[in-house]
């Protein structure tokens, strides 16, 4: 079966630990997809304007599943966005603030991040590297911003109890995955990364079969498990592996493009 549709995580999947990328050779990758009927999709925890800031050249040629699925673009287009309720919102920053007092939470929308100005300077410096515009504001549960994610830094040990206690608190609304590096986002339940690739294919007239998905941990998890060509990295999760149906290298090692020449080869 011919691939039409490439979609990367990008933090220690299609990124090397430093955020960088072979950008020569995936400028060669992307024009042989465009030769082919290839389209190109990030599904990426990060927010659309992050996401840009790494293929500004290609960016309005792209696919977008934002946020873990919460924002799908297809190049500028906006085709749907997933937004918290605002008392749901609400409700859901009082209870992790109660519940789990060491967490720095961070609020995001399509146009950047927001967080308590009370936030540790660590935190803050954190999700300045992480995110391109994040602004502090005096009271993180009364904002009125369309919030789409949270993401929370978390101790890892009390991941499984976020995930159940959130799903049994919040009456199901809500989905808590590990995003790495210490993270854990919080989307709404219908919020993912297979939704969304699966919004792109229904309009690109892609079947699951033609796909090919890449990614390393635990809200990767729908996205690896709907397609037989799916591709977990060598570090990646005990989930993420578990559900891939292929393990290959390291992001290090710039294994992603490794496949993509595989796929554009056709030995995939």
């Amino acid at each position: 079966m011919t691939i039409k549709l490439i979609a990367v995580d990008l933090d220690g999947t299609f990124l090397r630990d430093d955020k960088s990328y072979d950008k020569e050779r995936f400028s060669h990758q992307f024009e042989r997809m465009q030769q082919q009927g290839i389209h190109f999709v990030v599904a990426s925890g990060n927010p659309t304007l992050a996401i840009e800031q790494y293929f500004k050249e290609i960016k309005d040629k792209i696919g977008y599943v934002a946020e873990n699925g919460a924002v799908i673009q297809d190049a500028k287009e906006l085709l749907k966005e997933y937004i918290f309720e605002n008392s749901l919102y609400q409700e859901t920053i009082q209870y992790l603030k109660e519940t789990f007092t060491e967490t720095g939470l961070l609020a995001v929308n399509n146009q950047g991040g927001f967080y308590d100005k009370r936030e540790s300077d660590t935190f803050i410096q954190d999700v300045n590297d992480y995110y391109p515009k994040v602004t502090g504001v005096d009271n993180l549960v009364s904002l009125n911003q369309g919030i789409s994610m949270l993401t929370g830094h978390f101790p890892v040990s009390l991941y499984e109890r976020i995930s159940l206690q959130l799903n049994t608190e919040m009456n199901n609304k809500l989905q808590a995955k590990a995003s790495g590096f210490g993270y854990i986002d919080i989307n709404l339940v219908n919020a993912t990364k297979k939704n969304g690739i699966n919004l792109l294919q229904n309009r690109w007239h892609i079947l699951d079969e033609e796909v090919a998905t890449f990614g390393d941990n635990d809200n990767d998890q729908e996205m690896l498990a709907f397609t037989p060509n799916s591709f977990s990295m060598a570090s990646g999760s005990r989930l993420a592996k578990k559900t891939a149906k292929h393990i290959i290298g390291l992001n290090q090692n710039d294994s992603v493009l490794d496949s993509i020449d595989d796929i554009l080869n056709h030995k995939l």
